[in-house]
């Protein structure tokens, strides 16, 4: 694995903040959120990130 690189991100009126970092020949986005460890994979940090958007977001809408 590289070095975790951090993202920020809106979620449901909260400020979220998480980390990328590659691992093999995918990324891995992950972040606690509303008492939960979210963690997602991807192709490339930006569709890590957007994975990681997506399940936070479906989270945030149970």
């Amino acid at each position: 694995m590289s070095a975790a690189v951090e993202f920020s991100i809106m979620i449901d009126g909260e400020q979220i903040q998480g980390w990328v970092v590659k691992d093999g020949k995918s990324y891995r986005a992950y972040a606690e959120f509303r008492g939960g460890l979210i963690d997602v994979r991807g192709s490339t940090k930006a569709s890590a990130e957007s994975n990681w958007r997506e399940e936070a977001n479906h989270k945030a809408n149970q």
